[in-house]
């Protein structure tokens, strides 16, 4: 099954559940008659004086867009800091900071797999002033954790998705030829003798893993483990013969020699990784990957999302924004804040697809 690959900007460019909390107490039961009449005949007047100006009511968002932001804003990640989110989450904010002239501040809440710092943003006011930039698992955790507390469809409104990170195959040095072709091989003459290690079990490494399983046929093994760091080192001892990660995980083992990539899960090869072809070169169709992407809560209103979209889209042409994404390992998507929410709803249901052909996951 193939996890689509968005397009990056090179190629083609590119209501939270807010609960009304406007319960006040029947305090006009608690009036005088007198003054309720009066509170009556005033409601009265004002709705009568605003029916010819009910036009109005229309350009109230548009307005609320151009006064938009009068203060700070907190954009909420929900990873500790150092990851690719938080450096790319980072990135974006000095973009925002610079041109919406009100400082966009980063907020790291970790915890459940980016399930704590999304709840957060789900519960905030529509107003565009906390706004949530996260990775795959936003769409990815509903379908291996029980009880996510939101929605990833109906708790957001996408603004857009900044950039996208595949997940490549990497072994040891000199492990099966160096080649993918030389592992599949392996594998078919070594049956049950493969182990893939991943960062953890049920989020995007793990699932290349099983992606890869199904393309090959091959007898598998995961072994999970508590990040990418240790999935790696094993892979450097020999405990297990392979891996799924992305490239910043793997930057500097490669680097050294010490790691082989030898696939992109892309439909592209990697800037930073020209040498290296995807699966789809070598007859395999696995697209997969991380998507980092900018939301609001649902029901903010169109004009502030299509105002922060137009200042990504803006940075996303810029060299240095773009050596920043490559830098991580990815590209620059800046899709429009329609094709995002459609990419969105996509890879809900894809993910949901995948956990049940494989008989589903225990979450990290």
């Amino acid at each position: 099954m193939a996890h689509s690959t968005p397009r990056p900007i090179s190629a083609r460019g590119a209501r939270a559940r807010i609960t009304a909390q406007e319960h006040h107490g029947d305090e006009e039961t608690k009036m005088k008659p007198w003054l309720r009449g009066a509170i009556s005949l005033a409601a009265l007047t004002t709705f009568t004086l605003a029916l010819p100006l009910g036009g109005l009511a229309l350009p109230r968002a548009a307005h609320a867009a151009a006064d938009y932001p009068s203060r700070p804003i907190r954009l909420v990640v929900p990873w500790a800091p150092g990851g690719s989110t938080d450096i790319l989450a980072r990135t974006t904010a000095e973009r925002l900071t610079k041109a919406l002239k009100q400082p966009v501040i980063v907020d790291n809440r970790p915890g459940a797999s980016g399930n704590i710092g999304a709840d957060i943003v789900a519960r905030a006011a529509p107003d565009g002033y906390t706004l949530l930039f996260t990775s795959t698992n936003l769409t990815l955790n509903p379908a291996v954790i029980p009880q996510t507390p939101y929605d990833p469809i109906k708790s957001f409104t996408g603004v857009t998705m900044v950039a996208f990170a595949p997940m490549m195959l990497v072994t040891k040095a000199g492990f099966a030829g160096d080649s993918l072709q030389g592992l599949i091989a392996y594998g078919k003459a070594h049956p049950g003798e493969l182990n893939f290690s991943s960062s953890g079990a049920g989020g995007a490494p793990h699932l290349a893993g099983e992606m890869f399983k199904q393309a090959t046929k091959l007898d598998i093994t995961h072994v999970p483990y508590t990040g990418a760091a240790p999935a790696l080192t094993d892979v450097l001892s020999g405990q297990v013969q392979m891996t799924f990660t992305t490239y910043i995980s793997a930057q500097g083992l490669l680097s050294s020699g010490q790691l082989k990539a030898l696939g992109v899960a892309s439909k592209d090869r990697l800037p930073v990784l020209p040498k290296v072809p995807t699966f789809a070169e070598q007859g395999l169709d696995i697209e997969i990957g991380t998507m980092f992407g900018l939301l609001a809560p649902a029901g903010t209103p169109r004009p502030i999302v299509d105002k922060l979209y137009g200042v990504v889209r803006q940075a996303a042409a810029d060299s240095a924004f773009q050596e920043k994404i490559l830098q991580q390992g990815g590209t620059v998507v800046a899709d429009d804040p329609d094709h995002y929410n459609a990419y969105l709803r996509e890879d809900v249901a894809k993910w949901a697809a995948l956990i049940k052909k494989i008989g589903g996951v225990s979450a990290r």
